[in-house]
């Protein structure tokens, strides 16, 4: 969960999918972790524009 995430001192790159396919299968299997923000109700996905914002500002906010 993205309030649990703590950013590695060693670097970070972020990896963003749309919100109809998603990132590839392959990529995710390559990657150290995956980021998942919390959203409460119904919705199961955000704008990429939202994540990226919401994700980026968290890290920074480290």
């Amino acid at each position: 969960m993205l309030n649990d995430f703590t950013a590695p001192d060693t670097g970070l790159s972020l990896v963003f999918g749309n919100e109809v396919n998603g990132v590839d299968a392959d990529v995710i299997n390559a990657s150290a972790g995956c980021i998942e923000i919390p959203q409460d109700g119904s919705k199961h996905s955000l704008n990429i524009s939202v994540s990226v914002g919401i994700v980026v500002w968290q890290v920074i906010k480290q």
